[in-house]
């Protein structure tokens, strides 16, 4: 029943009703066999959705459309399967003359719900009459195609799920008023909460807080205390002997040395050859005898 509703429109809402608020559920089913292209599509924007239900009414497959339009709610306002247990009948795939059904999630903005309906007369040649909750219609005769035009006003903050329990008993008894014996299709639009800070949202009926049966106490024990180490690095530099105040054996003084003892190897090498080199001071003396003169 409403159970499959629920389900999927809490998957499927789960990361996206989060992150947008401007976001309401569409949902349409219908009697006949449609063509619902993208059916499984999360999140679209006000105005792919709109023609993509367009596209869907293409060719008028029906000779009743019944358009509801549900003021402030949100897709979180459907998450309680008592919320509209009819609803989720239709949409489950279970009712025994509904073929066809679709229903999204978050659609971005609102359906142009006007555009529908003009496209339903104009296109289909249907009569448009507008009807409330109070309003009981008898049956329409012949075979002209109609569009019986629905609105409900947005629930209060508070109980939400009793008014919503109401409008889905309304459309109930309006769907086995206008389309006994006809066929019929149902485009089901939602605008989104214009208070936001009142509305019904999934981290306001999902938050979980853990039970804590250790009170504060706990938490100000596990509180690291930095200033007890700041107050031994002061009084170790005020107490102690020379050697645990200073710091002589420094990683600087070991670099040092490491650098020191190769450099003293070269120049013990350099010594070494110069001062083993034999050469007498003759073959430094510029030659003058007539040898030389010869040259």
């Amino acid at each position: 029943m409403a159970a499959a509703l629920v389900g999927a429109l809490a998957l499927a809402s789960l990361p996206s009703a989060l992150a947008f608020r401007d976001t309401s559920p569409l949902f349409l089913w219908s009697t006949s066999d449609l063509n619902i292209p993208m059916a499984d599509a999360h999140i679209l924007p006000s105005s792919q959705a709109t023609g993509q239900v367009l596209n869907t009414l293409s060719g008028c497959p029906s000779r009743t459309y019944l358009v509801v339009r549900q003021e402030g709610v949100s897709t979180a306002s459907y998450l309680n399967e008592l919320s509209a247990p009819r609803l989720g009948h239709y949409l489950d795939g279970h009712h025994a003359d509904v073929k066809s059904s679709m229903a999204i999630s978050d659609v971005v903005g609102s359906l142009d719900a006007d555009r529908v309906t003009d496209y339903l007369q104009t296109q289909c040649g249907a009569t448009l009459t507008k009807v409330d909750r109070t309003t009981h219609m008898s049956p329409h005769a012949g075979d002209a195609p109609q569009v019986v035009e629905l609105t409900l006003s947005a629930p209060p903050p508070t109980g939400t799920v009793d008014f919503l329990q109401r409008y889905d008993s309304v459309i109930e008894i309006l769907i086995s008023d206008v389309a006994e014996s006809r066929d019929y299709t149902v485009i089901y639009t939602t605008t989104a909460p214009t208070n936001w800070d009142a509305a019904p949202t999934l981290r306001d009926q999902r938050t979980y807080e853990m039970e804590d049966p250790f009170g504060d106490a706990v938490h100000m024990e596990l509180k690291r205390d930095t200033l007890s180490n700041k107050k031994r690095r002061v009084a170790s530099k005020n107490k102690g002997g020379l050697f645990e105040r200073y710091q002589y054996l420094s990683p600087g003084l070991f670099m040092g040395i490491v650098a020191v003892i190769p450099f003293f190897a070269i120049l013990l090498v350099g010594l070494k050859a110069l001062s083993g080199l034999e050469v007498s001071y003759f073959a430094f003396s510029k030659e003058m005898g007539p040898a030389a003169q010869r040259k």
